[in-house]
């Protein structure tokens, strides 16, 4: 070939130790040295394969179009450019800092929990700096907690909030004879016994718009023997048909009422 050198034409390049046997090349600027090219544009120019195997040292970048490999460890900050795709598990020990939207599946992630974050939009539903953005978000700001839906926000102070793992249902009291209900009783249903005689229930003379008195016919005696429920200062009832003056006489065997006061009359439903 015409570009056939002998050894020794190369020792102006090639510097070789015979006491530790390492050879070098002694120039800085060229010659290049390619491997399956005759046009080397690198100190190392390999057009092929190349394997290595031990360690690669770099000391400076390394540049790549495609890269196979398992148990990589890289320290410090590492940055991606373009799409990167996982085909296992990503685990992360420590945080996560990203910019824009996380996907899931393809779509947008949007069931997300705020937490720490001191910027709320009352009345929307999106909370910033958190992950998602949620129909629901629930967000923690010190002593208080923020839940925000669409188009409504609740806000809970938790400084004085006492929290049990006790839960019990009230019984229902039972009454069988004349009764007058105070303000403890408001908000409450009893079962009524009417078997051996009517009777009356007088309802309580304070309350507040919204509160409700229940009663329930036990035994299905209603319409034997009568619970007539009284109020008080000539306060009135209204079901469907109009107004009904006191007492109301409830009739109707196994039946169930419900009174409700609206400031001006007791509610009837039954």
């Amino acid at each position: 070939m015409a570009f056939n050198r002998e050894l020794s034409q190369f020792g102006h390049y090639v510097f070789v130790d015979d006491t530790t046997g390492k050879i070098g090349i002694t120039t800085t600027s060229t010659p290049n040295v390619g491997i399956g090219t005759t046009n080397p544009e690198y100190k190392l120019d390999v057009h092929g394969d190349a394997r290595v195997t031990g360690n690669l040292l770099v000391s400076g970048d390394i540049t790549y179009d495609e890269v196979v490999g398992r148990n990589l460890n890289i320290t410090g900050v590492s940055t991606f450019v373009g799409v990167s795709t996982f085909q296992s598990d990503v685990f992360i020990g420590g945080d996560l800092d990203f910019k824009g939207d996380l996907y899931q599946d393809g779509q947008l992630f949007i069931a997300g929990v705020g937490i720490g974050s001191t910027n709320t939009r009352i009345g929307s539903d999106v909370i910033t700096n958190k992950i998602g953005v949620g129909f629901t978000d629930i967000n923690f700001v010190g002593s208080g907690l923020v839940v925000t839906g669409a188009g409504s926000t609740v806000i809970v102070d938790l400084t004085d909030l006492e929290v049990t793992a006790e839960a019990t249902v009230p019984s229902l009291a039972l009454l069988s004879s004349t009764t007058i209900l105070n303000n403890i009783d408001k908000n409450k249903s009893f079962l009524t016994n009417t078997v051996g005689a009517g009777f009356t229930v007088t309802l309580m003379a304070v309350k507040s718009p919204g509160d409700f008195i229940e009663f329930h016919d036990t035994e299905s005696t209603w319409d034997i023997n009568n619970l007539m429920v009284e109020t008080q200062n000539s306060e009135q009832f209204k079901n469907h048909l109009g107004t009904i003056d006191s007492p109301l006489a409830c009739d109707v065997a196994g039946a169930a009422v419900k009174l409700v006061w609206t400031g001006n009359y007791w509610r009837l439903f039954t």
